[in-house]
């Protein structure tokens, strides 16, 4: 703990004290000149303090001294790419006894972490376009919308009878605190961003003993054509319009929080 926070935590203690001094006894008290904010160290706002926990000055609550979760402990925000999401989605950097872990942090601006675990599968078993859902005739990093493209393509594959094991099996993926619908398909660019970021999300797939990204392709729930969909090989990230029925591919759910 640092020396301005030891002060401002011993100041607190000595205001506490100081308030128990009873009128009976004031005359008997020598004058004490309370400390101001500034001299705590409460010389901040709380637009200055953004993304840390804030502590106010009691004596002017616009005040205020800001330190960092490592300083008073974890606060459970999400704060980093390779956090631990938990079932209550909250967040840590090191894992916390009792709470249980479900995902790993890609992306803070996108509020997004990806899957401990995922599976294989083909993604349909048989050719079409899905209405709805644009068809991307280059590498669709642009495209973001991982959840929206998941929730069309099971809902089609549902309404015609078609077997969509990809989408499927990310959109139906639960953990203790989560349900169908929860968990989706990543899109192009969110899958890149798990590529991008695999360093770090590995470190946190091993600190959990759980496996890494490895070198395999995995599925996007952005399609090419009617015969294949967008697939990323985390070997050398290099993108790949993949046969939606003969090729199987890693699917690895991402979810909000």
């Amino acid at each position: 703990m640092n020396t301005i926070l030891k002060r401002i935590l011993g100041a607190s203690l000595a205001l506490a004290a100081f308030s128990f001094i009873t009128p009976t006894h004031v005359q008997a008290q020598t004058c004490v000149i309370p400390p101001t904010c500034e001299s705590l160290g409460y010389t901040l706002t709380d637009a200055e303090c953004k993304g840390r926990t804030v502590i106010k000055c009691p004596f002017d609550l616009s005040k205020v001294f800001c330190v960092s979760a490592a300083e008073v402990g974890e606060s459970g925000e999400c704060l980093n790419v390779g956090d631990i999401l938990y079932s209550d989605m909250t967040c840590s950097s090191k894992p916390i006894s009792g709470k249980i872990a479900i995902g790993v942090v890609v992306s803070i601006a996108r509020g997004t972490a990806v899957a401990l675990d995922g599976g294989a599968a083909q993604w349909s078993t048989e050719y079409f376009n899905v209405p709805n859902l644009s068809n991307n005739f280059s590498a669709p990093t642009a495209d973001f919308n991982g959840k929206g493209n998941t929730k069309i393509i099971v809902d089609f594959c549902k309404e015609k009878g078609y077997s969509c094991p990809a989408a499927v099996f990310a959109y139906t993926y639960r953990t203790i605190g989560t349900q169908e619908g929860d968990w989706y398909l990543p899109a192009g660019g969110e899958l890149k961003e798990i590529y991008d970021n695999r360093k770090i999300l590995d470190e946190t797939f091993s600190t959990l003993g759980k496996e890494s990204s490895g070198g395999s392709v995995y599925w996007s729930s952005s399609p090419s054509n009617v015969s294949y969909a967008w697939g990323l090989s985390f070997r050398g990230g290099d993108w790949g319009d993949y046969n939606k029925k003969s090729s199987s591919a890693v699917v690895r759910p991402l979810i909000q929080f």
